[in-house]
């Protein structure tokens, strides 16, 4: 593993399963782009209502060489992120896409 993957959780208790799910959807975009040097993650729950249920904000951030690319995924964009799974999966997919398009312009620069 080329890249160091930091977790960070914010407001809410440390989850070795919640980090397992983590490790694996970084090693997912690690086979997707080869070229990540760091990984840092911060799951949250910035508020606690009972009545609305748990709602998680999760946030990615890749660095690759010359760029770092922030996938920042907030409790109101989607009524999914009431689970923190879910928001993790969506938090990770954003980046895949902005690693893709990176990798694009990557590919173009160097034709």
């Amino acid at each position: 593993m080329k890249r160091a993957l930091r977790i960070t959780y914010r407001g809410m208790e440390t989850s070795d399963t919640l980090n397992e799910h983590i490790r694996d959807q970084a090693d997912k975009l690690e086979q997707f782009y080869d070229g990540i040097t760091g990984c840092n993650v911060v799951v949250e729950e910035p508020h606690r209502h009972h009545a609305q249920g748990h709602h998680f904000h999760v946030r990615v951030e890749l660095h690759v060489p010359g760029r770092d690319i922030i996938a920042d995924r907030e409790p109101a964009e989607l009524a999914a992120h009431a689970d923190a799974y879910q928001a993790v999966t969506d938090a990770f997919e954003a980046a895949r896409r902005q690693l893709q398009h990176h990798a694009d312009r990557q590919h173009a620069y160097h034709r």
